[in-house]
């Protein structure tokens, strides 16, 4: 009896890092319908990188991808032979009510403290504008049974993917088989170890081999109410800018933070480097004690 390719990638050992052998089973996955989003010209897109103690960023490459050098391992959509921009992004036309704040979905994927399980503390994050110049395509990985419903985007992408493959029926049940696992494998929230997310990560190979800017997903750690992209940086070289850049402190007490501005600057065009300038403005900045403050309940927001 053959066994199909999913279930020989199920059955694999990641432990063991078997790369050559998942790139052989997903070339056996055959002729499969895929949704392609286009990120277009002035499309914004929000990334989060945490601040050493003490530490501030003062050029471009500090807050773009990761180095080639120091990317050596596997995350959920790049591998060390591709390291990958990570950002965020508000989908257009989505209901009243939802997540509409790429910062937000930023700091659920970019903070550690928010993440750890520690009653109270303060960290920093840095934050930066970027916007897209030309069009970047990306596949979507939409297709996960539990994040179908968390956004309408989702769902009306979803509706979209299955509309296609009613006018495509030769495709529908290979599609459907090796897109939910896709989307299985890219909404893993268990990931103690970097080959936990050797599938997503492969596959997010396969689609930078096919021409592909990278991928589109909705935001684990937002539950699927916000959404991630990871883009080569060819694409973020030649299709993208920095416009903004921003420090702010995040405090945290329990279960609630409070983040508040601490710099801004404006990024020149053609230019890398960048100085931050204090926010002083009371409207845009707190301070440390009026958040704690906040966190305790003293002041009411």
């Amino acid at each position: 009896m053959e066994i199909n390719p999913i279930s020989k990638l199920r059955n694999l050992d990641l432990s063991k890092y078997p790369i050559d052998e998942i790139k052989s089973i997903m070339k056996e996955f055959g002729r499969f319908g895929v949704v392609v989003m286009t990120l277009h010209e002035g499309k914004t897109i929000i990334r989060a990188r945490p601040n050493e103690p003490n530490e501030t960023f003062k050029d471009i490459s500090e807050l773009s991808y990761k180095p080639a050098k120091f990317n050596t391992t596997y995350q959920r959509a790049s591998t060390p032979n591709n390291t990958m921009f990570y950002g965020c992004v508000v989908p257009e036309n989505i209901a009243e009510g939802e997540l509409d704040n790429a910062r937000v979905t930023a700091i659920f994927e970019a903070s550690k403290l928010y993440r750890q399980e520690i009653e109270s503390g303060e960290e920093k994050i840095t934050f930066s504008r970027w916007v897209v110049t030309k069009d970047i395509p990306l596949i979507a990985i939409v297709y996960h049974k539990d994040f179908i419903n968390s956004s309408s985007h989702t769902n009306e992408l979803h509706t979209a993917y299955q509309t296609f493959l009613k006018n495509n029926p030769n495709d529908i049940v290979n599609s459907n088989s090796v897109t939910e696992y896709l989307a299985s494998e890219f909404a893993k929230k268990e990931t103690p170890h970097d080959y936990d997310y050797l599938i997503s990560a492969m596959f997010a190979e396969v689609a930078l081999g096919q021409g592909f800017a990278g991928v589109y997903y909705p935001s684990v750690r937002a539950e699927g109410k916000g959404f991630n992209v990871a883009i080569h940086p060819d694409f973020v070289n030649n299709n993208m800018k920095a416009i903004v850049s921003g420090e702010c402190s995040l405090y945290k007490k329990s279960k609630h933070i409070v983040l508040d501005n601490d710099t801004i600057t404006e990024i020149e065009d053609g230019k890398t480097e960048f100085v931050m300038q204090p926010i002083t403005d009371p409207q845009f900045h707190s301070g440390r004690d009026i958040c704690n403050k906040i966190l305790n309940g003293e002041i009411k927001v």
